[in-house]
């Protein structure tokens, strides 16, 4: 079970990031069932070694009020969220909050694959493979 916070009328967890033996934890990432794939600011992860190289593929997607917004995907080694981990695991790299408030979105792709239910009466998120 991950314990997530209820603030600003979002609910906020934490990932942790492993990239060619390097790890992470990335705060103030947004529970979304709204998004179909997971997205981490490439700000927050660039001390890791994860930044857009030549061989990465850009794609764009138009957000909230028809913005145009640019990400880049990378496989990374491993995820943990609470006890539960992902091997092998194709995250997508774009600013979701120029603020920096927001530090990514926990989509629908993690938390199908880890069975996800959210209590939100305890705050909890219950994962399991």
């Amino acid at each position: 079970m991950t314990n997530i916070e209820y603030r600003d009328g979002l609910l906020f967890t934490s990932m942790e990031i492993f990239f060619r033996g390097r790890s992470i934890v990335v705060e103030n990432i947004v529970v979304d069932t709204g998004a179909a794939e997971t997205i981490i600011s490439p700000d927050v992860v660039e001390e890791i070694g994860i930044f857009a190289e030549l061989d990465d593929y850009v794609h764009s997607f138009y957000g909230v009020g028809g913005s145009l917004h640019n990400f880049f995907s990378k496989q990374v080694e491993e995820i943990n969220l609470g006890q539960m981990s992902l091997s092998k695991v194709e995250l997508d790299f774009g600013v979701i909050d120029p603020q920096g408030n927001i530090n990514g979105l926990l989509g629908l792709d993690i938390l199908m694959k880890l069975n996800a239910v959210i209590d939100l009466k305890q705050l909890a998120l219950t994962l399991e493979k």
